[in-house]
This record gives structure tokens, C-alpha cells and sequence, in this order.
């Protein structure tokens, strides 16, 4: 996933629940997306955290 930030992830992530939100207004509340796209952008979000602790 390269160079990016947990500040990147966390902007992957605010776009990924923005996107949810229009098609479950589109869709309506049951629509359902898969988790994996964001499992991973989770995954790296720690990953990032868990390398700025082991810095420290």
C-alpha cells in the first residue's frame, strides 16, 4: 500500500463511510457493501499505528 499515512487511511476511511451513506440512501437502509475493502484499509491503519510505536 506504499508510503501512505494514517492520516491518508483515516481520509480512505471517512470517503468509505461517505460512499456507504449515499447508497444507503439510494438503496435504502438494508443495502449491505462487503467489509473487505475496508478490513483492509483497517489492517493499515493499524499496521501504520502499530510502526509509529514501535519508533517511539
Amino acid at each position: 500500500m506504499g508510503d501512505r499515512t494514517a492520516a491518508d487511511l483515516e481520509r480512505e476511511l471517512a470517503m468509505l463511510a461517505y460512499v456507504r451513506d449515499c447508497l444507503r440512501a439510494s438503496e435504502g437502509e438494508d443495502f449491505r457493501i462487503p467489509t473487505t475493502t475496508v478490513d483492509e484499509v483497517l489492517d493499515e491503519l493499524n499496521s501504520v499505528e502499530r510502526s509509529r510505536w514501535a519508533s517511539t
